[in-house]
């Protein structure tokens, strides 16, 4: 029986929940591409059973999604292993530092539309086994907004203004409300929000999220409506420099673009030296 039973186990035909409870019920996630989608796997484990902690995320596929397609992340002897994916590579993560407490959700950092499809948390400790299917959905940005400022590198030099553009399009089928943030972004991939910097929400403008450039961000038009999203950096510093990106809300719709800004250094003028000798 102690054979067969660790048999099953191993093929992961059948779930023994014994000591181990997903609380987290079976759901779909939706989410937009290129945000972050959340996967819920809370779970409980009984004081009694002390054994080693085993979590495995899959994606699974066939009919009826009987079949293991991918092995997504793994937690085991406290180690965590997540490069079994090269189409996730870098980009899913466990939500929480300390996975034995009970939360082994997980998170997927810009995600594509080939990320759609049907999750497993699978959570072990000693014979017990419990296993949870969460769906994911991804929406693409194709729909009533499109922007059409390409992607660039914006220079500016010191003391000056930098201008960071972001121009749309909407279409006129669709009456949604229109929202604009402007954001500051960080990370090895920039995938990461570091700061808000600037909202038009409901045809109101809050600037005052960053304090590093409160009062020196603002939208160049007086009428977001008409296409034009840019804001201008007054006063621009080399700490400014970094990766801002601009997303346009539509209804439904979304649509973002990054933009790079360097900034240069202020040389000295040629009168330089003789001032300072005077």
């Amino acid at each position: 029986m102690v054979l067969l039973l660790g048999f099953l186990l191993l093929l992961g035909v059948t779930d023994f929940t014994g000591s181990v409870s997903i609380t987290t019920p079976e759901q779909t996630v939706q989410e937009a591409q290129g945000e972050t989608a959340h996967l819920p796997c809370m779970f409980t484990l009984s004081p009694e059973d002390q054994g080693p902690l085993d979590i495995e995320w899959l994606r699974l596929s066939g009919p009826n999604n009987e079949e293991v397609d991918r092995v997504v992340i793994l937690y085991s002897a406290d180690r965590i292993c997540d490069d079994f994916y090269p189409g996730l590579k870098g980009r899913v993560h466990f939500t929480s530092n300390d996975i034995g407490s009970g939360d082994a959700s997980i998170n997927i950092t810009s995600i594509q539309l080939s990320d759609a499809g049907t999750y497993q948390c699978r959570v072990k400790q000693s014979l017990g086994v419990a296993n949870r299917n969460i769906q994911l959905a991804v929406t693409g940005f194709t729909g009533s907004v499109s922007i059409t400022t390409p992607e660039q590198t914006v220079q500016a030099v010191q003391g000056e203004t930098a201008h960071l553009p972001c121009m749309f399009t909407l279409s006129p089928e669709d009456q949604g409300p229109l929202d604009v943030d402007w954001m500051l972004l960080t990370g090895p991939e920039n995938e990461v929000v570091n700061h808000l910097l600037i909202v038009s929400l409901a045809d109101k403008i809050y600037d005052g999220f960053y304090q590093d450039m409160k009062g020196r961000v603002k939208f160049t038009s007086n009428d977001i409506w008409s296409g034009d999203a840019s804001i201008n950096i007054t006063n621009v510093q080399l700490s400014d420099a970094g990766t801002y990106q601009c997303e346009v809300f539509y209804g439904a719709a979304a649509a973002k673009r990054a933009i790079q800004l360097t900034v240069v250094g202020v040389k000295p003028g040629p009168h330089a030296s003789y001032e300072k000798a005077l």
